[in-house]
């Protein structure tokens, strides 16, 4: 076992919502054949929609592995989601992934169930749509019923069934839910013994009705003498009112509960936190705490904002409330990592004397695609971010998706234009932008006047007074757009309109997202030019009020500053936390911890 040393602590690599689908797996369904191997692709038309990348998945979990490797990493931690959406056949294609990284460079895998891993006790069906020799599709799926007139063909098998607990656990077993020989410690919220009969918890349906007795699947385990990685399941699925137990429907999913259910539903876990972290300070021992989803808002404290200008939207919906991490501090945490929310993020919160630091880690299949190595101290932890954007994009996949193109007609924006994954995952964030996010989530109003306008005409709006209706917005910039010392004005403020009006107001939100997402990681796909161009419009905004929070403006000024907030936060690429003080230190290579800053430009 390994020790911590004074000269050289142990490091652990921290990977985040890998989404793995095997494309060389067996799903029930013939699939394409190339070189002798089977290959069932999902479709590029799913993933132009889907907030994550499907096939690329494969080769970016193996990238990630062979760059932990090199390092001389031993331990690694998965924070949930590690499947696609807890096919068994997927389950079965991770865990044969991790067993060959065992076998050739000893390395310990350390999991949590995320929502797409595994789901209350039965389980349910997934269907997905795969690639067909001839650029259409099939359907593959564990739902005899299921029908899609559209489809070439539905195959119906029970690999594609997503399992509850504590089945959808048999196959990740080695990876940390039950104690293997060797261990130094481990335990459960319950005690010493793996039995899932033994890890069982009771939940209540809203109008306390049903009662169902379900599994946790946290677990705490000393990998190495001295730190003690605690391992918290934070999915909770509660029943739902007047759906008979057992049958499709009867339990509520959790992607967006996370950890504000986890304060009702499983009060538990955090008198089993207070207790570990009371025998880890008796005994000397570090403890870093990992989850799925994130217990600190992390986009910057921008919630409010994002509710102001958007409404409810399935991220805001996702963002834990302060309660969680006040009960979390108070129970003795001081440092959690999470995924879920695919966001490269630091968050800190203040009870007190007491802070604590979260640490999101983005996912391998969305922008900005990255893994996190933690280097322990006696007060501190260095983070380091390692990014994966230089992976070469698969040949064989372009050339099934030009297929698929010619076939169905699909418009792929700058996708297939792309040369390497960064730049793949870079172009489809910014298709998510127009093709989803502007569709679902904003008014539409505002979303129309984005996809016209351009980053001149933000600016001009900035220094018109009187409050605009968003639905006369054109009219009012048709009057004002020549007038020259309103452009004498921009010009004054760094804003030069020949340089903005060439930058759709589209392209800026693609941006925008990419800040939101990324944080300081995004600015290597920004450029200094652009964000400086941003910056100038975002403090025209800052100077002026609107009161009428309904007029374009100050919904603009809504936007901006957010953006200020995403640029303006914690260090999140390369930095070191201070567990006494809670100081977020960036560390630059060549000269060392500089200050308290994150992804200004």
């Amino acid at each position: 076992m390994d020790t911590i040393e004074p000269s050289r602590p142990p490091l652990i690599a921290v990977v985040a919502d890998a989404h793995f689908h095997d494309i060389y797996g067996d799903y029930g369904f013939e699939g394409l054949q190339r070189d002798g191997r089977r290959l069932t692709l999902r479709l590029l038309a799913d993933t132009a929609r889907s907030t994550r990348v499907f096939n690329e998945s494969h080769a970016a979990l193996h990238r990630t592995l062979d760059s932990i490797a090199q390092r001389g990493i031993r331990h690694v931690v998965l924070l949930g989601d590690y499947s696609d959406d807890g096919q068994i056949e997927t389950v079965r294609g991770v865990e044969q992934v991790l067993e060959t990284y065992s076998k050739r460079f000893g390395m310990r895998f350390y999991a949590t169930v995320g929502n797409h891993d595994i789901f209350g006790v039965q389980g349910r069906h997934r269907s997905k749509r795969v690639l067909d020799a001839d650029g259409g599709y099939c359907v593959v799926s564990s739902d005899p019923a299921l029908r899609d007139p559209s489809a070439r063909s539905i195959e119906v098998s029970e690999a594609m069934y997503c399992r509850g607990y504590p089945d959808g656990l048999d196959i990740m077993a080695r990876c940390g839910f039950f104690p293997t020989a060797g261990d130094l410690h481990w335990e459960t919220p319950f005690g010493a013994d793996g039995d899932p009969g033994g890890r069982m918890y009771d939940v209540r349906s809203p109008d306390g009705r049903t009662l169902r007795r379900l599994m946790d699947a946290s677990y705490l385990i000393e990998p190495f003498a001295g730190v003690w990685l605690l391992m918290i399941d934070a999915n909770v699925f509660v029943p739902v009112d007047r759906v008979p137990v057992g049958q499709p429907g009867d339990l509520a999913d959790s992607t967006g509960a996370g950890w504000n259910a986890m304060l009702r539903h499983k009060p538990f876990i955090f008198d089993w936190i207070r207790d570990v972290t009371r025998r880890a300070r008796h005994l000397g021992k570090v403890v870093l705490a990992f989850s799925h989803y994130p217990v600190i808002d992390p986009l910057d404290e921008t919630a409010d904002d994002e509710i102001a200008l958007l409404g409810r939207t399935g991220m805001s919906e996702r963002i834990p409330g302060p309660a969680v991490a006040n009960a979390l501090s108070e129970a003795g945490l001081d440092v959690h990592f999470s995924g879920h929310l695919h966001v490269n993020d630091t968050a800190r919160h203040r009870t007190g004397d007491r802070v604590l630091v979260n640490i999101a880690v983005p996912s391998l299949v969305a922008f900005p695609a990255a893994y996190k190595i933690v280097s322990i101290g006696t007060d501190t932890i260095d983070v380091e971010t390692v990014d994966l954007g230089d992976m070469q994009l698969s040949p064989l996949l372009r050339k099934s998706y030009q297929r698929e193109i010619a076939h169905s007609g699909l418009k792929s924006g700058a996708m297939m234009e792309a040369t390497d994954y960064g730049s793949f995952l870079s172009a489809h964030l910014g298709h998510l932008t127009s093709r989803r996010y502007l569709k679902r989530d904003w008014p539409k109003d505002l979303a129309e006047f984005f996809r016209a306008a351009n980053l001149s005409d933000l600016a001009i709006l900035a220094f018109i007074e009187e409050p605009i209706p968003t639905e006369e917005v054109f009219k009012a910039l048709s009057t004002v757009r020549e007038r020259h010392g309103l452009l004498q004005s921009l010009s004054a403020a760094g804003a030069e309109p020949a340089a903005l009006s060439v930058i759709p107001a589209v392209d800026f939100l693609a941006d925008w997202y990419r800040l939101r997402m990324g944080s300081e990681l995004a600015l290597d796909w920004i450029g200094k030019g652009r964000m400086a161009l941003y910056r100038a419009v975002s403090t025209l905004y800052a100077e002026r009020e609107w009161l009428d929070q309904q007029s374009v403006q100050h919904q603009i000024s809504l936007v901006f500053r957010m953006l200020e907030k995403y640029l303006d936060g914690l260090p999140s690429r390369n930095f070191r936390v201070n567990r006494v003080t809670g100081a977020v230190l960036a560390i630059e290579a060549t000269t060392g911890v500089l200050s308290e800053t994150g992804a200004q430009a």
